[in-house]
């Protein structure tokens, strides 16, 4: 009987611990990325075309990380919803 105690607090433990351990928020650093961050994450999802025009509006606006993400947004209908969602997130920087 004791040992059914034992593994019913353990495993009761264990859930707890994971639910926690998934309810912390990642923490997000602006300083950990910049204009390539944002070239390398939309890249892949534009056209030659639209490449050129966002590289055209960084060098307008001297490279700055949340002009980058503002411009890259104007396409969200062609990213993945995480990329979207740290697109928003670069963009606050």
């Amino acid at each position: 009987m004791p040992y059914k105690i034992f593994i019913f607090l353990t495993l009761g433990f264990l859930i707890l611990t994971l639910s926690c351990a998934q309810t912390n928020p990642h923490v997000f650093e602006c300083s950990s990325h910049d204009w390539q961050s944002v070239q390398d994450l939309v890249f892949p999802y534009l056209d030659a075309e639209m490449q050129t025009a966002m590289v055209m509006q960084a060098q307008s606006s001297e490279y700055q990380i949340s002009a980058a993400a503002d411009f890259a947004l104007t396409f969200e209908e062609s990213y993945p919803d995480s990329v979207v969602e740290l697109l928003q997130k670069i963009e606050g920087c």
